[in-house]
C-alpha cells in the first residue's frame, strides 16, 4: 500500500498531470455549457412581435410550452395531433404559409411527436419517409406501433437482406420495446453528442498522462536502479498500473459527474424519462430512456477509456521513450474514426481496436442508434455488443502485456 501511495503521489506531482487534470475539469464545464447555449426558440410577444429566446430562457420556455403534450405517445394522441396538423396545413395551403402565431399555437408543440410518423409510414421498398399530409389519422390510431415494427422489418430487409440472423436479432430486440413511447421536453441530441465528445477529450488527456508512466523512467535511467530493488519488477509494474488506472478512473468519474450534473440541472430531470427512440429513430433497438442512456454511455465510455489506457500503458512499457508511446497511442485512438469514415460504416478493423467506442460517427452512442452488424460465419453481431465485449477482454490482455514487457525490458 505504501508503494501504491508513492506511485500515485509521483504521478500527481508531475506538472504535466496537474495541467491535464485542470484541462479535464475545465472542458467538462465548457462542453456541458455548449449544448445549453445552442438552445433557441421563437415565441410571440406583445403586439405579435417575435421574441427569440436562447440558452436557459429557451429551455425554460420549452418546458412550459411542451408540458401539456408530454407523457406517453398513445396512438390516439398521435392521431389527434396529426388531424390538427393536417387541418392547419389544408387551411393555409402549405406548412410554410401557416402564419407564425397559428404555427406556435397549434403545430409547434406536436411536431416532435409527428417526427416518427414519417418513418413509420415510409415506403417499404425505398425507405423514403412519408409526407404527413398523405398519412391517414385513422390508420395511425389503429396500427401505429405495428407500422413501426413493419418499417423495421423493411429496413432490415434492405440493409441486411443476406443475413437472416441480423434481421431476427433486430426483430426480437424491438419486440421487447416498452410501448407506448414517452416524450418530455428537455435534453437535445446535441447534449448527448457532447457527452461522447467529452469522453474523446478525456481519452486524449488520459493518454497524455499514461504515456510516460514507464517510458519516462527508461529515458531518465532511474528505472535501471528501481528494477534492482526488492520490489523492482513485477510488483513495481503492477503497482504503477494500479496507481495510474485509479487516477484515470477518478478523473473520468469526476469529469463525467460534473458534466452530467450541469446538463441535468439545466435541462431538468423530467426529460430523462423520454424514450431513446424519440431522440434518434423510431425503430432504434435499445429499450431504454434517456436517463438510462446517460448511465450506459458513462459505463461504456469508462470501459473504452480503460481499454485505450491499458494499450497506452503497454506501449509505455514497450517503447524506449514517452513521445513514441504517446504518438502511437494517439494514432490508435483516432484510427477507428478514420477507418469508419473511410469505409462508410462499421468493420472489424474499426471495432477491434480498444478505442472503437470512442470518437465521432463511430462512437458507442451512434452504434446504439444504428443497425451495424459484423458477420462471421452464420453469426451476426450487433456492434455495441462487440465493442463492449472486446473492450472488456482487451483491458486485462494489455495490462498483462504491459507487466510482461516491463519485466523483460533491457537497457540499451
Amino acid at each position: 500500500m505504501r508503494l501504491f501511495r508513492l506511485e500515485v503521489k509521483r504521478i500527481m506531482k508531475s506538472h504535466r498531470t496537474l495541467v491535464l487534470l485542470t484541462i479535464a475539469i475545465l472542458m467538462s464545464v465548457v462542453m456541458a455549457y455548449l449544448p445549453i447555449s445552442f438552445e433557441s426558440i421563437n415565441r410571440l410577444g406583445e403586439n405579435g412581435k417575435v421574441i427569440e429566446l436562447d440558452g436557459l430562457s429557451a429551455i425554460k420556455f420549452k418546458k412550459d410550452y411542451f408540458e401539456k403534450k408530454a407523457g406517453d405517445i398513445t396512438p390516439q394522441k398521435l392521431a389527434e395531433s396529426l388531424r390538427i396538423y393536417q387541418s392547419c396545413v389544408r387551411e393555409y395551403g402549405t406548412l410554410d404559409d401557416v402564419p407564425l402565431e397559428v404555427y406556435i399555437e397549434n403545430i409547434m408543440a406536436i411536431r416532435p411527436m409527428l417526427k416518427g410518423l414519417t418513418e413509420a409510414f415510409a415506403d417499404p421498398k425505398t425507405g423514403i419517409g412519408a409526407d404527413l399530409m398523405d398519412i391517414e389519422p385513422d390508420e395511425v390510431e389503429q396500427y401505429f406501433y405495428e407500422k413501426c415494427a413493419s418499417h423495421l422489418d423493411d429496413i432490415m430487409n434492405l440493409e441486411q437482406k443476406d443475413y437472416p440472423t441480423a434481421r431476427q436479432f433486430a426483430t426480437d430486440k424491438y419486440a421487447k420495446l416498452n410501448q407506448p413511447l414517452c416524450i418530455y421536453s428537455g435534453m437535445s441530441r446535441d447534449a448527448f453528442d457532447y457527452i461522447e465528445l467529452y469522453i474523446l477529450v478525456l481519452s486524449i488527456l488520459c493518454i497524455a498522462i499514461a504515456a510516460p508512466v514507464f517510458a519516462n523512467e527508461y529515458q531518465t535511467g532511474s528505472d535501471s536502479i528501481l528494477r534492482c530493488t526488492k520490489y523492482g519488477r513485477v510488483k513495481l509494474a503492477v503497482t504503477r498500473i494500479m496507481a495510474a488506472c485509479s487516477i484515470f478512473i477518478v478523473i473520468f468519474i469526476l469529469g463525467m459527474a460534473l458534466h452530467l450534473t450541469i446538463l441535468n440541472f439545466a435541462f431538468g430531470t423530467d426529460c430523462l424519462k423520454t424514450s431513446f427512440q424519440i431522440l434518434f429513430s423510431i425503430i432504434s433497438l435499445p429499450n431504454i430512456n434517456l436517463g438510462q442512456l446517460q448511465i450506459i454511455l458513462v459505463l461504456a465510455g469508462l470501459l473504452s477509456v480503460l481499454a485505450t489506457i491499458s494499450c497506452t500503458l503497454f506501449l509505455s512499457a514497450k517503447c524506449k521513450d514517452s513521445l513514441t508511446a504517446l504518438l502511437i497511442s494517439i494514432v490508435i485512438l483516432f484510427l477507428p474514426i478514420f477507418t469508419y469514415s473511410a469505409i462508410g460504416g462499421a468493420s472489424w478493423l474499426s471495432t477491434l481496436l480498444p478505442s472503437s467506442g470512442i470518437g465521432m460517427q463511430n462512437n458507442f452512442l451512434y452504434q446504439l442508434g444504428n443497425f451495424n452488424f459484423l458477420h462471421i460465419g452464420g453469426m451476426s453481431l450487433w456492434t455495441p455488443c462487440v465493442i463492449l465485449i472486446l473492450a472488456a477482454i482487451e483491458v486485462p490482455i494489455f495490462l498483462f502485456l504491459a507487466i510482461r514487457s516491463y519485466c523483460k525490458h533491457q537497457v540499451a
